[in-house]
C-alpha cells in the first residue's frame, strides 16, 4: 500500500494559509507519485445577536467586512491551487464554509477519504484544534509541513519514534511508503522518558522493517530530563533527519481528546516535516 491520494488543508482567516504550502504539497505529491486534492476552509464569523453590542460598536458591520476579506482570500487560494497543481496529478479543489471551531469537523469528513492530509505550519497560524481533531477523529495520518521543511521533500533520513505503544505502531504502519523511499531509517527510543510504555523494542521494529525490504538502525536517545517530544526534535536536528514519524498521544476528557505532552512539544516548534498518527 502506498500514498496515492493526498489532501492539502488551507484556511482563509484570521491569517490565511501560506501560499508556499501549495508548491510544497505539489512537491510531496510528485515525490510519492500521488494525486493532490485541496480543501480551503473559508472562515465565517457569525453575526452577534446582542442588539446593544451591535449598536455601540457596529459589530455586525465589522463582522461583515471580515467575512468579505475571508471570502476573497479563500477564492484566491482555491484559484491558486487549481492553477498550480499539474493536471495529471490534480484532484478535487473544494471550498467549504466553516466557523473557527467547526473548521476541523468539516475538514475531518474529507480527510477520512484520503490517504494522508497535509497541514501547513506557519508563524501566526494556530493549528492545535485542527491537528487534534484530524489525528483523533479522521482515522488517517496527517503530515505537518513547516516552511523550513517544505522544499524538495528529501527522504534521505527518516526517524521513527518508537516506544512500544499502539499509537507508535499505527504511525509506523502509515509511514511505510515513506520509509521505503528513504536512504536511512532510524528507529529512535527515548530512554528515561516516564511517559513511554515498555512493550516491544526498537530491535523488534528493525526486524519487522527488514521484512518489508527496509534496512533500519536502532537509536537510543537519552531523555536527560526532557520530555520525549523535545528530545526527539533535538535528535532529529543533530542527525539531519528529513522526516519524523511519531504516534500522537492524548487523553480523553468529557469525550474530547487533549493532546499529550510529547505531542504538544512537537507541535510547538517543529522545523521538519512530521507524520502524526493515532
Amino acid at each position: 500500500m502506498g500514498i496515492h491520494d493526498i489532501l492539502l488543508q488551507l484556511r482563509s482567516a484570521p491569517e490565511h494559509s501560506p501560499r508556499w504550502s501549495i508548491d510544497a504539497a505539489i512537491s510531496l505529491a510528485t515525490t510519492l507519485d500521488a494525486r493532490l486534492s485541496g480543501v480551503v476552509c473559508q472562515i465565517v464569523i457569525p453575526r452577534v445577536s446582542n442588539w446593544l453590542a451591535d449598536k455601540l460598536v457596529h459589530a455586525n458591520t465589522l463582522i461583515a467586512e471580515e467575512n468579505a476579506k475571508s471570502r476573497e482570500s479563500a477564492r484566491h487560494l482555491l484559484d491558486e491551487m487549481t492553477t498550480r497543481i499539474p493536471a495529471q496529478s490534480r484532484g478535487e479543489q473544494t471550498l467549504i464554509e466553516c466557523t473557527e471551531f467547526a473548521m476541523s469537523r468539516e475538514l475531518t469528513k474529507r480527510a477520512r477519504s484520503h490517504d494522508i492530509t497535509v497541514v501547513p505550519i506557519d508563524e501566526g497560524l494556530d493549528i492545535a484544534f485542527v491537528v487534534q481533531d484530524l489525528v483523533f477523529e479522521s482515522g488517517r495520518p496527517i503530515y505537518l509541513l513547516p516552511r523550513s521543511g517544505g522544499g524538495g521533500h528529501r527522504l534521505d533520513i527518516v526517524t521513527v519514534a518508537w516506544d512500544g505503544s499502539r499509537a507508535a505502531a499505527r504511525a509506523l504502519a502509515d509511514a511505510l511508503p515513506f520509509c521505503s523511499l528513504a536512504k536511512t531509517v532510524r528507529v529512535a527510543w527515548v530512554s528515561g522518558d516516564n511517559d513511554k510504555t515498555m512493550s516491544g523494542s526498537a530491535a523488534d521494529i528493525c526486524r519487522n522493517l527488514a521484512c518489508h525490504g527496509i534496512e533500519a538502525e536502532a537509536v537510543d536517545i537519552p531523555a536527560d530530563g526532557r520530555d520525549a517530544g523535545t528530545a526527539l526534535l533535538a535528535d532529529c536536528k543533530a542527525s539531519g533527519t528529513d522526516l519524523l514519524v511519531m504516534g500522537a498521544y492524548g487523553h480523553s476528557r468529557a469525550r474530547e481528546f487533549v493532546l499529550g505532552g510529547a505531542t504538544r512539544s512537537v507541535l510547538a516548534s517543529p522545523d521538519l516535516p512530521i507524520i502524526l498518527s493515532h
